[in-house]
């Protein structure tokens, strides 16, 4: 009986012996040697590759990210492509919250200095999609459609323009995002550009109403602009508690 069991422990101990790459790769983590970690993690065969292996992938990764000088428009779009590619080759990143924070960081940097890549035309923007793409991938860290709305879009580009990011920071992160004070600012560029009225109305009048309707109430009290008083009367109509902003519809 002892003797034939041992063919089938020795099948189960050389399924459970790690490849002798995995030494080396032990000993470049422990010299934060990442670069050339990087070049022998595809040197462990797919089944071979578990947790400890995915430890090795994150922080190398992340060591690559984390390197990458961005100093021009070329520089950050190699840098968001490098991310994609990182996405690619290690689909474990994918449930890697440090790696998706590095990823953030890189790519509000990298953003920044893409802006200049494109047109900005009203009827032909690709730059504001791009940016609503790169975070939507990311559902991993929280706040980061609004950080993106007021570091990079709104950063750059009129306060309305930010409003897609802040549409997906509501469905991922509720009525908290109201607390927003750049929301303010969004909020009242998009009722001037008449846009999403549909959304502005019970975003202005009940979601967000502590925050939002008393600053378009006032805003339309002021009458700057035409396309804003014709928005906001939309917006706020009905509206019992700034009737006296409203009276501005009247007329």
């Amino acid at each position: 009986m002892i003797r034939s069991l041992l063919p089938v422990l020795f099948l189960v101990g050389c399924a459970t012996a790690k490849p002798a790459v995995f030494d080396d790769l032990r000993a470049l983590d422990k010299q934060q040697n990442y670069v050339e970690m990087m070049g022998r993690l595809k040197d462990v065969p797919p089944a071979a590759r578990d947790d400890e292996w995915e430890g090795f992938v994150e922080r190398a990764s992340i060591d690559a990210l984390a390197k990458a000088e961005i100093k021009d428009a070329s520089a950050g779009e190699v840098a968001l492509r490098t991310m994609e590619e990182q996405l690619v080759a290690f689909p474990s990143l994918k449930k890697s919250a440090a790696w998706f924070a590095a990823r953030a960081d890189k790519g509000v940097e990298a953003f920044k200095w893409t802006y200049s890549n494109y047109r900005h035309a009203t009827s032909d923007e690709q730059w504001v999609p791009k940016v609503v793409a790169f975070v939507e991938k990311d559902t991993l860290t929280k706040g980061l459609a609004q950080r993106f709305a007021k570091d990079v879009v709104a950063a750059r580009l009129v306060a309305s323009s930010a409003w897609p990011l802040y549409e997906l920071a509501f469905k991922r992160d509720g009525d908290g995002v109201c607390a927003d004070a750049k929301l303010v600012d969004v909020v009242i560029d998009v009722i001037d550009y008449q846009s999403w009225l549909d959304v502005m109305k019970p975003l202005v009048t009940t979601r967000c109403a502590a925050q939002l309707k008393k600053p378009v109430a006032e805003k339309l009290k002021k009458n700057d602009s035409t396309s804003f008083r014709k928005g906001a009367c939309k917006v706020l109509e009905g509206q019992a508690d700034v009737a006296e902003a409203l009276k501005i519809c009247e007329g």
